[in-house]
Order: C-alpha cells, then sequence, then structure tokens
C-alpha cells in the first residue's frame, strides 16, 4: 500500500475473494437485446414525433405569419400609412389620424396591428369598436323635421380589419370636429348659440326678433351618436333632411380646411423664439354654417314675402313678377379646388332678388331690385338688404326684415300713387309716403299696402277723396281691379 493509501484505511480493512466465471444466459441475453431494441426504438419515435411537431409548428407558424402580413399588405395597398410603434419597435402600427389634428387626438391616431393565434390582425383594445357620428337635426318648434344621414352599419361591404380602421378613423374625425365646435361655440355666445345636454344648438336667424321666439322658430341641433345607438330600420325622409345633410358636409369639409391651414402655418418659417406662450387658436368652422343658416333663412323669409304681394297684387289685378333667389351661395359656384371652395365660404354671401309692376298706361314696367349680403365676421353682422328702386330713393340700405316688408309696402304705394300722377296734371305725389296731394285744394288720394304676420291680414287700399277700395290677398271674390277703380273714381272724375 502506498504511503498515502495508508494515512486513510487502517491495515487489515481491504481483502479480496476468487470467484468463479459465472456461465453465460442465452434467454437472459436475448432478454435484454430485446429490451435495449424497445428502447432504442422508443427514443427514435420520442425524436421523429419531435422534430414531427416542430415542422407542424413551423408550418402553423409560416401560415400564420403568411396570413398576417397577407392583411397588412391589404391595409397597406388601401392607402393606410404602416410604421413601427414609437415605443415598441418590434410591433407595426397603422396611422389613421390627422397630423393637424389638436395633440390629444393626433397621438390617438396610431393603432398597434397585433396578430391573435390564429394569425388574424387584431387593433389596440377599443379601437374602431366605440365609434361615433356627429349628427344635425333641425328643430322647427317641438318637432324634428330634419336628420342628416347616418351610416349604414347593418350591411358592410369592408373587410372586418379595413371597416375597424375606417371607423376609428371617421370616428376620431368626428370627435375632434365635436370638440372644435364646442371650443367655437363658448365664443359665439352672443350670436345665439349655447350648449345643452351635450348638444350645441345654432339659431337659424342671428336677430332676436319677435318671430324667433314663436312655435314655427327653427334651431340646428348637433351632437354626437355613438354607433351603437344608430337603429337598423330605415328612418322616414322628411322635409329638411338634405338641408341638415349639407349642414354635417359644411361642417367637415370646414375641419379639413382647418387642417390644411395648419399644414400651411407649419410649413412657413417660425417667428422668433419667445418666451410668451402659444395658445391654439379656435378654429372657424361654426361662423361660415351661421352665415349660411341665416342667408338661407333671409332669402326664405323675403320671397316669402315678395310671393304675399304678388297674391297682394293680383288680387286687385295688377301685372306683377317677381324674381326670388333660390339658395345657391356663391362658395358653391366655380370653385376649381377645395382651397377655393372653402374660401368663398369664408366670404359674405350675395343674393338678388326683383318685384316688378305693370303701370296700366306705361310701356315698361317698374323694378325693385332686393340685393342681400349676408356676413357674421367684422364689421358687418347679419344680413343687410339693398333695395333699388326706380323712383324716390334709388338706394336704400336696410338691416332688418321688419324695416325691409315697411319699405316694401311703401315702395310699392308710391310706384302705384306714381302712375297715378303721371296723368294728372295738377296732382303731386309725396313719395315718402303714397300720398297724392292736389294743388290749391285739399283733396287727397292715397295708396296703402299693409302687411301684418298674419297673411290673411294682408291688403291694399285706395282712399279717393269720396270713397275707399280695398282689396284683400286672401279674398276669394272678383272684384274690380285697381286700375279699373283708379280710372272710373280717379281720372274721369278729375
Amino acid at each position: 500500500m502506498s504511503p498515502h493509501l495508508k494515512q486513510f484505511i487502517k491495515p487489515g480493512t481491504l481483502a479480496m475473494d476468487v470467484w468463479q466465471n459465472v456461465p453465460p444466459n442465452k434467454e437472459q441475453e436475448k432478454v435484454d437485446d430485446t429490451i435495449a431494441r424497445g428502447w432504442r426504438m422508443q427514443s427514435l419515435q420520442a425524436s421523429a414525433d419531435s422534430l414531427l411537431g416542430a415542422a407542424t409548428r413551423l408550418e402553423n407558424d409560416v401560415r400564420r405569419e403568411t396570413h398576417y402580413w397577407e392583411q397588412v399588405l391589404s391595409v397597406s395597398d388601401k392607402g393606410w400609412s404602416i410604421s413601427r410603434l414609437p415605443r415598441e419597435k418590434h410591433n407595426l402600427g397603422v396611422r389613421f389620424g390627422f397630423l393637424e389634428a389638436l395633440g390629444e387626438f393626433r397621438d390617438r391616431g396610431l393603432a398597434a396591428l397585433r396578430s391573435d393565434d390564429d394569425g388574424n390582425v387584431l387593433l389596440d383594445k377599443g379601437f374602431g369598436n366605440n365609434s361615433k357620428v356627429l349628427r344635425v337635426r333641425i328643430q322647427k318648434g317641438h318637432n324634428i323635421v330634419g336628420v342628416s344621414q347616418m351610416p349604414d352599419v347593418s350591411a358592410e361591404s369592408e373587410a372586418i380589419l379595413e371597416a375597424r380602421i375606417r371607423h376609428a378613423r371617421d370616428s376620431l374625425y368626428e370627435e375632434e370636429l365635436f370638440h372644435e365646435i364646442i371650443r367655437e361655440s363658448r365664443s359665439l355666445a352672443s350670436y345665439g348659440v349655447d350648449m345643452r345636454e351635450s348638444t350645441v344648438r345654432l339659431p337659424t336667424k342671428l336677430s332676436s326678433t319677435a318671430a324667433s321666439l314663436t312655435s314655427d322658430a327653427q334651431e340646428v341641433l348637433i351632437d354626437l351618436l355613438p354607433l351603437t345607438e344608430i337603429g337598423t330600420k330605415s328612418q322616414e325622409k322628411q322635409t329638411e333632411d338634405e338641408w341638415a345633410q349639407t349642414i354635417a358636409l359644411a361642417l367637415r369639409l370646414f375641419l379639413s380646411y382647418t387642417h390644411r391651414e395648419r399644414l400651411t402655418r407649419r410649413s412657413e418659417l417660425p417667428p422668433p423664439m419667445s418666451s410668451a406662450r402659444k395658445d391654439t387658436p379656435v378654429a372657424s368652422i361654426m361662423k361660415p354654417v351661421l352665415t349660411l343658416l341665416q342667408h338661407r333663412s333671409m332669402l326664405d323669409d323675403i320671397g316669402a314675402y315678395l310671393e304675399r304681394i304678388k297674391k297682394l297684387l293680383d288680387a286687385a289685378s295688377i301685372d306683377t313678377t317677381i324674381e326670388t333667389a333660390a339658395f345657391d351661395p356663391a362658395l358653391l359656384r366655380s370653385a376649381e379646388t377645395i382651397d377655393t371652395l372653402m374660401q368663398r365660404g369664408l366670404t359674405p354671401l350675395h343674393s338678388r332678388m326683383k318685384i316688378s309692376l305693370k303701370i296700366a298706361h306705361l310701356s315698361e314696367a317698374l323694378e325693385f331690385g332686393i340685393e342681400m349680403r349676408t356676413s357674421i365676421s367684422p364689421p358687418a353682422f347679419g344680413s343687410a338688404m339693398l333695395v333699388t328702386s326706380p323712383i324716390g330713393l334709388s338706394r336704400v340700405e336696410i338691416p332688418e326684415m321688419a324695416e325691409l316688408k315697411d319699405y316694401l309696402n311703401t315702395v310699392i304705394a308710391n310706384a302705384l300713387g306714381y302712375g297715378i300722377a303721371d296723368k294728372l296734371a295738377d296732382w303731386s305725389l309725396n313719395d315718402r309716403c303714397g300720398i297724392l296731394t292736389r294743388t290749391n285744394s285739399n283733396d287727397k288720394i292715397s295708396i296703402e299696402v299693409y302687411g301684418d304676420e298674419n297673411a290673411a291680414q294682408d291688403s291694399l287700399v285706395l282712399r279717393t277723396p269720396r270713397e275707399r277700395f280695398e282689396w284683400k290677398g286672401e279674398d276669394e271674390m272678383k272684384r274690380n281691379g285697381f286700375w279699373e277703380m283708379v280710372k272710373q273714381h280717379v281720372w274721369d272724375g278729375a
């Protein structure tokens, strides 16, 4: 034993025996070979199953990735911008928002494109599910007479992913539009704009006259409605549906124009650096719409009153023609680009109307023109009517509808008086009140035109020194005409 081994093992601890070799057992050797062969086959089968499982997983991964990238490519081919997420470089996202939107809405315009177990592309949770839409309604009194078009959510023609992206984009745009409308409404309180129960209310007339307080007064209601609250049943068409849709379209176009203006300002040279805080200017979206509402309302009022005058004069057998102006604002005519279209929408609106009276013995009719200009931007406010007349004052500017009615009544009375005085040598016309006076006499002939709020009270009165004649617009009885009575009781008796 070595010295090292002797240190650890005491003498007499190790011993040895001699054994005889065991004879080989053929049967046991066969069993051992069979067991060894079974284990080898089991190991090979496990390896084969593992390789097959890996191949299956790889095939599924390839199929899932192929399906994912096909959908991403389809989204990209439709024009959507695909990019990496700023904080998740390993994930892709789709940008459906607008770069010129306000900060909150600009940041919400990017959503991750994630993949589920089957390779389907999913937007981030919440995107495209809770879509909202701007709704414009027109209320007359207590009744809704017009509603803008709502998207049809029952029949979706696009793929699910593309539809969700589109719904997310539209909803984000509508939410930003409603946000801008609320911001602007705070500065338009003096125009009658207010917000009640999450609904912005716009008046159709800027002037607070007695007519605007009646039960027939109209308001434009603007609110934001979730798509889930839109009924699948088609609603009945109403009289003002097209006008409500026009207002909704105008609001969306003006927000788009606001984005374009922000891009233009951002492209210009920046101002010098300053410590002063830069406030985001309020977008001008509702002001042009208020101008359209005011202009259309005034056109309707003037046109309706001209129709009443024509009906009254027709009842008196006075040949009368009128030309009213259909609502066709200048912004809708000959606009070559979207910028031109929007700029015209921000400028004052002009319309022209006229009324012509045929005097019995005159070859040419007397024509009165009405030119209306509407703007709510400084320095003008509301609508102003410029009336041109062939007699008396040639051009008169009138700011209110009530004054216009009185002035039209006066100029028509003056026109009829002018026709009477033209055949009377010793009579003169006071063109301020429609009264004819006789030289060196107290005899008077007066013509009066009355137009009240109630059309049934419209009347034309002729007063001669001896008799009084009256024609009413609602009178169905056939009477002698105005010029016939003038001939019998004025000209023939002069």
